[in-house]
């Protein structure tokens, strides 16, 4: 039978996970590095999975075992982590909480920052807990009541979660000021073919892209990717090429730096809020949802 799994251990394991090292999670949680190291031990003892490679005996780095568990208790070590938060919350009477998630894109757009302003101006005594997660992970963080609202590209198929349709977008093309294909006032896939190209990996728009792209018949390779929107944006705007993206991301950056145009043919893109069904989301997070939904609503 196994060992019982014990609350250090997985802080430990947690630690060392988001930290990179033993050193920096024993820095981090206050202990040494042979007591982080007997914890991981002891961990995968109870657990009879190996989490880490091992070189002299020493935990180095994540198995795929180890990363398959850390991205499966993730969410939970985050609840323990917010204990003392919530904590705290309750004994400021009158004073209300909202964990917010939403993808990058949107964490980092001009609109969200608006929305923030008129919802704290409205509701001061409010605290908001804000998360940046990938659109393939923060459905799992809303279905575990991690997250009270999030913001995200939709469509969502997740049966615990409601998806709340906020603003209907179009893929753009961005690019410096100075590029070439700044002159123009669409841009299309084969207009793409002589220039250096920067596409988004691992998202539902790279797919979108990749479809209508295949449709076209043009022949475009990527010569830079990110999993980050945002970063096929910075390289953009540092010259390094034309990207294709959401239409939120560009807004993180100034108009001398970064300008858009045209994605043709269209990309329809759908951005929401995703929430518990299971969960009455109250006066508060409503009111938060009816000012994301005006900010985003707005046409530009």
């Amino acid at each position: 039978m196994a060992d019982r799994i014990g609350l250090r251990q997985l802080r430990a394991f947690h630690a060392v996970m988001v930290t990179g090292s033993i050193g920096a999670a024993a820095e981090r949680l206050n202990l040494t590095q042979p007591a982080i190291s007997k914890q991981l031990s002891g961990l995968e003892h109870a657990l009879d999975i190996r989490l880490f490679n091992r070189r002299s005996g020493r935990a180095t780095t994540p198995t795929q075992e180890g990363v398959d568990y850390y991205k499966a208790i993730e969410t939970t070590i985050a609840g323990l982590e917010d204990l003392a938060p919530i904590a705290r919350t309750i004994r400021e009477r009158g004073r209300k909480r909202i964990r917010f998630a939403a993808t990058p894109p949107v964490m980092n757009s001009a609109r969200l920052m608006s929305a923030l302003h008129r919802f704290l101006a409205a509701h001061p005594d409010t605290h908001m807990s804000l998360e940046v997660r990938h659109r393939m992970d923060i459905e799992d963080w809303v279905a575990a009541r991690q997250i009270d609202i999030a913001l995200a590209l939709l469509p969502s198929n997740h049966p615990a979660l409601l998806a709340i349709p906020f603003v209907d977008t179009v893929a753009v093309a961005a690019m410096r000021p100075d590029h070439p294909l700044a002159q123009m006032d669409a841009v299309g896939p084969k207009d793409l073919v002589p220039h250096t190209v920067i596409f988004p990996s691992r998202q539902m728009l790279r797919s979108r892209i990749d479809a209508e792209l295949e449709r076209s018949g043009a022949v475009v390779t990527a010569q830079l990717e990110s999993s980050s929107a945002l970063t096929c944006c910075r390289m953009a705007a540092a010259g390094l090429g034309v990207t294709v993206c959401d239409a939120f991301s560009p807004t993180a950056f100034s108009p001398a730096d970064l300008v858009t145009r045209k994605w043709t043919p269209s990309v329809p893109l759908t951005h929401g809020a995703l929430i518990n069904r299971a969960i009455d989301v109250g006066d508060t997070v409503q009111s938060l949802m009816d000012v994301l939904k005006e900010e985003f609503s707005v046409r530009t």
